[in-house]
């Protein structure tokens, strides 16, 4: 199963993400995303930006919001990240604030709700704790080490009517 990435979603979601903060680590903005991500999918069968998460040590990234906030995509995805966040300068780790309000017209109601979900869930704990936390998720642990996470192995222990919705979506490719 794999859903087709949303680029412009993925940008509105990290600075939906970022304004919430106000100003925070690559880090933080990444996990708060796989969170929102991981529990639309657990909970509605379809992910918020269809980003595809790699294992890395301190857990699941997402690849394409990895990469565009280090501006390491082409034009005109790059123009996108750059007219939304910044990077803080002489910042000890990468970190951002928002350029502008994003656009919730790419939202649904209950995006809206897993990004809340996922703020709240992640904005006042610290790195180790995060970590720790995505090393127990069994798509983690069972991806090679830098390698895809399995969207299967996301939805471990919902129930079947959830696991044919991610099917479907999947199949249609709309977000």
């Amino acid at each position: 199963m794999r859903f087709r990435t949303d680029k412009e979603k993925t940008v509105e979601a990290l600075l939906f993400i970022v304004s919430r903060y106000g100003e925070v680590g690559r880090f933080h903005a990444l996990k708060t995303l796989y969170f929102a991500d991981r529990e639309h999918l657990r909970r509605y069968g379809r992910p918020i930006t269809g980003d595809r998460y790699i294992a890395m040590d301190n857990g699941p990234v997402p690849s394409f919001a990895y990469n565009a906030l280090k501006e390491d995509v082409p034009e005109p995805v790059r123009e996108l990240v750059v007219g939304a966040l910044s990077p803080v300068a002489n910042s000890y780790h990468p970190a951002y604030r928002p350029h502008r309000e994003p656009n919730l017209s790419y939202f649904s109601k209950t995006d809206i709700e897993c990004l809340d979900w996922a703020f709240e869930h992640c904005r006042r704990r610290s790195f180790g704790s995060i970590s720790d936390e995505t090393h127990k998720h069994q798509a983690w642990e069972k991806a090679p080490l830098n390698a895809e996470m399995k969207v299967e192995d996301m939805l471990d222990g919902v129930p079947a009517e959830i696991i044919e919705e991610a099917e479907q979506f999947a199949s249609y490719g709309i977000l």
